[in-house]
């Protein structure tokens, strides 16, 4: 499986199973690499049209600062860390840099963005933290399965559980990235001469 950070999760102490076992963990591993793919882009376009955003924000708003800064402690990733550890930690970065634009969109319009919007982002990380909590959970049952011996109904629950939070993390980062956009939509100027086109600024819903 190769080098732990590279794989789903770090490969567990060898025990006897059945082809039927065996057969539903290959699924639900299937499963978790897909969710986990899926999420992974979603984090890379949000990464990408945040950047974009403050581009566009530089542009129009020349000697005003633009660029997204987070004071917090950010996260590491943990010693021997799986994609899925990799996953989080980048998420909590990338969170917290979006929260920091927007509130800096709010500065440059003057005017409070609409709720729903942080909401948005409140959602966001809530999905995070059960992702988060899901890991935590796969990591302590696969600890006790190495020193008491297999127990693969339990690892197939974690490998399912896990699978779905990053499917939702998958979808409520989609809905930051909408967010993201629809903030700028706000923030920017209205004269008929400005065509945000230009800046070839897009977004997949």
């Amino acid at each position: 499986m190769g080098r732990s950070g590279d794989s789903i999760h770090p490969s567990t102490a060898s025990t006897s199973k059945s082809p039927r076992t065996m057969k539903n963990r290959g699924r639900s591993m299937s499963q978790l690499h897909f969710c986990l793919e899926e999420c992974n882009e979603q984090l890379r376009c949000l990464e990408k049209e945040r950047k974009k955003t403050e581009a566009i924000l530089t542009k129009i708003f020349p000697g005003k600062p633009t660029a997204a800064v987070t004071n917090a402690t950010l996260p590491k990733t943990p010693p021997n860390p799986t994609r899925v550890d990799h996953l989080i930690v980048n998420q909590i970065r990338e969170h917290a840099r979006v929260v920091s634009l927007m509130g800096k969109m709010e500065r440059l319009c003057s005017i409070p963005l609409p709720a729903h919007l942080h909401s948005t982002l409140d959602r966001h990380y809530m999905a995070i933290s059960v992702t988060q909590t899901r890991r935590k959970e796969e990591f302590v049952d696969m600890s006790k399965g190495q020193r008491q011996g297999g127990a693969p109904f339990r690892e197939d629950r974690d490998a399912i559980l896990l699978a779905v939070a990053l499917k939702d993390l998958c979808a409520a980062t989609s809905k930051s990235r909408t967010a993201l956009w629809c903030a700028l939509q706000m923030t920017l100027p209205r004269p008929e001469s400005f065509d945000i086109h230009r800046h070839q600024y897009t977004v997949y819903i």
